[in-house]
């Protein structure tokens, strides 16, 4: 995974880099998501959120952190997922993130040193497409709000806000059927970090103290509360999807060469084929990459993901006809899922042949209207309105992409041209004059 590209997709890593000012960059990517937010969901429906409301984003960075900014807004990196080997660990994380936000903690907290220039960029982009949906510019306000309360990454709660959350998140827990007691083997793993390394080398631990009694005092919250009998069936489904996704951040994020040796004492498991599929993808051996894209199908011929991951190693082997078989299966199976109609778009937009332009566009102003903050896809999207010659929409797409990567000297030279090139009063004009304005405010 090449480190300082803004806007990743692991459906599409590897691919040229946009420029970027900041060293990480949010990952996208559908299987991901899904997994991480169905994991989420009971959690957000235990403290009385609306899940529609919260948006999750995976910041491209190994270490063990997670924050909550900007409303509901939980940023959780790469590297939280890699290290926290079970999903109810996980959960146990984002049920405190959670318990922060219903605690109302975020505007108590002080700020201290630190940056999410992307974080800044998505909530950006976030108030812009508000203001463009309600054509009001208050939207803008929103989008400058936001982008000053995720511009900081580390927030020190105090004492009485880490109480008051550890003890929500354990009621959380156990309100969902998640054995609670995992919020206690995540503290745990903290502390032997911090006593090994120091909190300095851990983002988490700064913005969240463990002072000794954390732990103690968990331990009679965790015993007051008794979970009911779960859903083995379900529990052991959410348990392979986050096998799964941890397996792709191992496959993209992991050194190609070792993760072929573990994965190689691993057998042919699920997950081992699909360190090995990615992992030979990034070597490059595309042969290799796509026979064993080829088992995962075999296993499971009706995966969406599979037949993505397969798509994308196609598209990067510049067999794009083919990817452009395997990304429509991909969409067929899955239906409006907005990266996989991004994955789409780019190789029907590589495919080049008489009607490709034409199906591309509609497929990428599909996963926009459905998505509009994937700054891959929007890069594409600019190419197709360039080639379809609405200049102007290309310039408006540009604009968005460089608001969303927070390179705000550019996406105001885009959005002054397609105003220019764009009919006056129309919606994408407004749009495009509500950049500018928010540009104004932010530089």
């Amino acid at each position: 995974m090449i480190p300082n590209r803004l806007t990743t997709c692991l459906a599409a890593a590897l691919v040229a880099a946009a420029p970027t000012a900041h060293a990480a960059g949010l990952i996208r990517d559908a299987e991901i998501e899904r997994t991480l937010r169905t994991a989420s969901e009971p959690i957000f429906k235990a403290a009385g959120l609306d899940a529609a409301s919260v948006n999750m984003f995976i910041i491209n960075d190994p270490s063990l952190n997670a924050f909550v900014a900007g409303g509901n807004n939980i940023f959780i990196h790469a590297g939280l997922v890699q290290r926290l080997p079970h999903v109810e660990l996980f959960q146990a994380v984002i049920a405190h993130e959670v318990a922060h936000i219903t605690g109302g903690h975020l505007a108590q907290r002080a700020v201290q040193a630190g940056s999410a220039g992307n974080a800044v960029g998505l909530g950006f982009l976030l108030g812009v497409a508000a203001a463009a949906a309600g054509g009001a510019p208050a939207g803008v306000g929103v989008a400058i709000g936001t982008a000053d309360a995720v511009g900081k990454t580390l927030f020190k709660y105090s004492r009485t806000q880490e109480s008051i959350a550890d003890r929500t998140s354990v009621r959380y827990l156990a309100d969902s059927n998640i054995d609670p007691a995992a919020i206690i083997d995540v503290l745990e793993m903290l502390d032997a970090q911090e006593a090994l390394y120091g909190s300095g080398a851990n983002p988490y631990v700064l913005s969240h103290p463990l002072p000794a009694t954390r732990i103690a005092q968990l331990r009679n919250a965790v015993d007051q509360h008794r979970i009911a009998e779960g859903n083995s069936q379900r529990a052991a489904e959410l348990a392979y999807w986050y096998a799964r996704a941890r397996a792709k951040f191992q496959g993209f994020l992991g050194r190609p060469a070792r993760n072929l040796r573990d994965a190689g004492s691993r057998g042919n498991s699920e997950t081992a084929t699909i360190v090995r599929a990615i992992s030979q993808f990034r070597l490059p051996d595309p042969a290799t990459a796509i026979r064993e894209a080829d088992r995962l199908l075999d296993l499971r011929p009706n995966d969406p993901f599979y037949h993505e991951l397969k798509g994308q190693i196609l598209l990067e082997s510049n067999q794009a006809r083919a990817a452009v078989e395997s990304y429509r299966k991909a969409v067929s199976i899955a239906g409006d899922e907005p990266l996989l109609l991004a994955g789409l778009g780019r190789a029907q937009l590589a495919a080049r042949d008489a009607y490709s332009n034409d199906s591309a566009l509609a497929t990428l102003t599909r996963a926009y209207r459905l998505d509009p903050r994937d700054g891959r896809m929007l890069r594409d999207l600019a190419i197709a309105y360039q080639r379809s010659g609405q200049n102007g929409m290309a310039s408006l797409a540009t604009a968005e992409r460089f608001a969303l990567a927070s390179d705000f000297r550019q996406a105001a030279l885009h959005a002054a041209r397609a105003q220019q090139q764009l009919a006056a009063g129309t919606a994408d004009w407004q749009k495009a004059r509500d950049i500018l304005a928010a540009v104004g405010q932010v530089r």
